[in-house]
């Protein structure tokens, strides 16, 4: 029998994927600026999930210049589906890095 995936589940890989490509685990930060106080910007490349009418997908944040934004990188499907991807990202980076510092 298969483990269930809760959204916690999703998080903590999230989490490390982000950490794999260097990236915030947070999606929107606020400006450093004083005068900026109340405005949220977006962290670009962050990571994240997009769940909507029970299904899950992975995205990525999109906002070079601080706005917001996100592109997908997955089709929509189960949490089982969007989990397995996340992990295929995950492999996929942490390969790349040991080629990368093997060379």
């Amino acid at each position: 029998m298969t483990q269930r995936i809760t959204k916690a589940m999703l998080k903590k890989r999230l989490d490390i994927l982000n950490d794999v490509f260097g990236y915030d685990r947070e999606p929107y930060s606020k400006a450093p600026i004083p005068s900026d106080r109340n405005r949220i910007k977006g962290n670009h490349g962050t990571f994240i999930i997009d769940s909507a009418y029970g299904g899950h997908r992975l995205s990525q944040m999109s906002c070079p210049n601080g706005g917001t934004g996100e592109r997908d990188l997955s089709p929509r499907g189960t949490a089982r589906e969007t989990y397995d991807i996340i992990n295929a990202w995950i492999d996929a980076g942490e390969q790349m890095k040991r080629k990368l510092e093997s060379e």
